[in-house]
């Protein structure tokens, strides 16, 4: 919210579908006025967000379905935008992966290390979060956190960020 401009909603995690719904539903009743709903889906789970969009009725709109991932990650670096791991499946990726930023050389050294791993993580191996960006007002900087394995997954469990000016 602070870093660009938006306000933003962080609910208890049940299902995604479900708080998803529950979250539409609720900005609808405020008044809000939904129209449509973006996914970073590349090549998976259409079905749910098409499913999900119809429940609501809503436009699904899906502006990475079917590009090359490495075409989105060179993408998304000439735009500007900063990007680290905050997950990653322990049977494929080590806790050194968290924190890590998706740079220029990111998509090489996840290529070294196991060509089966989507640069954009698409089949769930890593999970990211952007930490500035053009959108941006101002950059995020996370100040303290702990590296924690839960459920077969490493997280990057942030306990204090700052909010820095551009």
């Amino acid at each position: 919210m602070h870093a660009i401009g938006i306000p933003s909603r962080q609910t208890d995690f049940i299902s995604y579908e479900h708080e998803f719904k529950n979250v539409v539903q609720e900005l609808n009743q405020k008044g809000m006025a939904i129209e449509g709903a973006v996914f970073g889906h590349i090549q998976t789970h259409d079905g749910l967000v098409k499913r999900i969009c119809a429940d609501l009725g809503v436009k699904l709109i899906l502006p990475l379905w079917k590009r090359d991932s490495e075409q989105i990650i060179s993408d998304l670096l000439k735009a500007g935008f900063e990007t680290i791991i905050i997950s990653a499946k322990a049977n494929l990726l080590g806790k050194e992966w968290l924190g890590r930023s998706i740079d220029n050389k990111f998509v090489n050294d996840l290529r070294k290390f196991n060509r089966a791993i989507d640069p954009c993580g698409e089949d769930g191996e890593f999970h990211t979060f952007v930490i500035d960006g053009p959108l941006f007002r101002n950059r995020l900087k996370i100040v303290d956190s702990k590296k924690t394995l839960e459920d077969g997954y490493w997280r990057m469990n942030f306990s204090r960020f700052e909010v820095e000016e551009k």
